[in-house]
């Protein structure tokens, strides 16, 4: 017996002829013959039981078997076709070859000589179909191969579009959009992390209503995505399992991907689907990979406000180091001005009239104010921020 048990139409309206093919030759083999008496009942039943095989005797009462051969041709049919005929109809054999019969029998015929013509034919119709198979498994993998070619330079325009970003907000709301459009998602969410303690914040929605922007910025909890942020894990859940939870009020397929610098989670991408239609493993795949540019545009946002923070301080202590020096240089002058003043007015300061010396004396004054101005003036070292 054969694992797929091959179906054969037998057009035949002699019984003993139909007896001695399928009673006693095909049936117990395995085959499924069935047996109609003329041309047309053979149409109405071809594109019911859609045989395998057709055999037909070329002298059938009304429609003959070649004509019953051009019409199953004429509406397309790609059955193999074995015509049976009596060994003196060598012309119509041949004409029936001409129109597309395969083999033909001639009769009487033993029942070897029916299996093995039968067999014949069939084992063309299985290397038709292993290579009709080949070619469909061949045009789906090309399929497939072009859909991940899509995917892959979509994702490399997500990586782009996203980490030439420089504000957070942009970065997570560009990253939301690249999610839902690769994993075929009819919406999505971003929660973020509070900066102190494990509560969550909506921070992003896509294709939610109107009304749903009032959620925006306020705690969040949905009874499953904590399970991812103490996991770290990806999670997809989808139908029965889903209805326990909030998320159910928003889509009945959901995915949640965690966003995580090195080992920490800082929020997490939600993204939803209407019907249950689970995300595949590829999907995932690809909004892991889109969350994991957002964390490294993220990372790298930080790394560039810190080495501008840095530069800047850098260029203010230089600054104050320059200033200092000048400061300092201008307070040893007017020191310099005042003691050798206090040497004069100490060596000659009898020699001077009294108007002399109240000018050299007001001249000390704006000195010594000009000093004690400049010790005020001079900067002390900045503190540092190691952060």
């Amino acid at each position: 017996m054969k694992s797929h048990r091959e179906r054969i139409l037998l057009v035949e309206d002699n019984a003993a002829i139909s007896d001695r093919i399928a009673r006693q030759s095909l049936r117990p083999l395995g085959y499924q013959v069935d047996i109609v008496l003329h041309a047309s009942a053979a149409l109405q039943e071809i594109s019911r039981i859609q045989p395998d095989l057709i055999i037909a005797n070329l002298n059938l009462p009304g429609l003959s078997g070649k004509d019953l051969l051009v019409a199953v041709q004429a509406q397309g049919y790609e059955i193999p076709f074995i015509v049976l005929a009596e060994e003196t109809k060598e012309g119509d054999i041949l004409q029936a070859f001409r129109l597309g019969a395969i083999d033909f029998l001639s009769w009487p015929a033993q029942e070897t000589e029916i299996v093995a013509t039968v067999e014949r034919a069939l084992k063309q119709v299985r290397i038709r179909q292993e290579r009709q198979a080949l070619v469909d498994q061949l045009s789906r993998l090309n399929q497939e191969l072009e859909k991940k070619i899509n995917d892959l330079n979509s994702l490399i325009n997500a990586s782009k579009s996203i980490t030439v970003l420089t504000d957070p907000k942009k970065i997570i709301q560009t990253a939301l959009e690249n999610c839902v459009l690769l994993s075929n998602a009819d919406r999505g969410l971003v929660v973020l992390r509070t900066d102190r303690g494990q509560n969550y914040v909506l921070r992003a929605a896509l294709h939610f209503p109107a009304e749903f922007s009032l959620m925006l910025n306020r705690n969040w909890d949905d009874g499953v995505s904590y399970l991812v942020a103490e996991s770290g894990v990806p999670l997809a859940i989808h139908g029965e399992p889903l209805k326990p939870f909030i998320l159910s009020k928003y889509g009945q397929s959901a995915l949640i991907v965690p966003l995580k610098i090195k080992n920490e989670v800082l929020g997490m991408f939600i993204l939803l689907r209407t019907q249950a239609q689970p995300f595949d493993p590829h999907v995932q795949s690809l909004a892991e990979a889109i969350t994991d540019y957002a964390a490294i545009a993220l990372v790298n946002l930080q790394l560039i406000r810190t080495i501008e923070r840095r530069f800047f301080q850098s260029q203010q202590e230089k600054q104050n180091q320059r200033l200092q020096s000048r400061l300092s240089s201008a307070y040893q002058r007017i020191r310099t001005a005042q003691i050798t003043l206090d040497t004069f007015l100490a060596e000659e300061g009898e020699m001077l009239a009294a108007r002399q010396k109240q000018s050299v004396l007001q001249v000390r004054e704006q000195l010594i104010q000009a000093q004690e101005a400049l010790s005020e003036r001079r900067p002390t070292k900045p503190q540092t921020n190691s952060g």
